[in-house]
């Protein structure tokens, strides 16, 4: 059984090795400006509408999942989005991914929420069988472009 908790500012450097490895497996290039990386990193560790819960079993930090609560018009009350969610590669297919996200629905419930969302990339085949797994459904696409 793996251990979840809140991440803090405290979290911050083991947070963000977890959030490179995610990172590297959807093939995103460590082209980021650091400063500007670890400044937005600290200021969503220390907002409350940001969550950060990290997994950890034996004293090791095997992933993390961040929560973001939003207010919704449409749902009269809050609605939550799954934005990360990251398990080590040696620590995938134990079941800890499915335990962080029981864990963020619990807390979706307690912060008021109506809906929990996650947006997926189209081709990462595994993650959305893991969704439809857990019982997401498809609602919607999602459209963005590079600014």
């Amino acid at each position: 059984m793996v251990k979840t908790r809140k991440a803090t500012l405290a979290d911050e450097k083991e947070v963000a090795l977890i959030l490179r490895e995610l990172l590297q497996t959807v093939g995103v290039s460590g082209d980021a400006n650091p400063v500007e990386w670890n400044s937005t990193l600290r200021r969503m560790l220390s907002t409350p509408e940001w969550t950060f819960m990290i997994a950890e079993k034996n004293g090791n930090k095997v992933g993390l999942l961040v929560l973001l609560i939003l207010p919704s018009m449409q749902h009269g009350g809050n609605r939550g989005a799954i934005t990360e969610l990251v398990v080590r590669n040696e620590f995938q297919g134990k079941g800890y991914g499915k335990q962080m996200v029981d864990e963020a629905k619990k807390l979706a419930r307690l912060m008021g929420c109506k809906t929990l969302d996650v947006s997926v990339e189209v081709e990462n085949e595994n993650a959305i069988g893991f969704y439809e797994r857990l019982g997401f459904k498809k609602r919607h696409a999602d459209y963005g472009m590079d600014l």
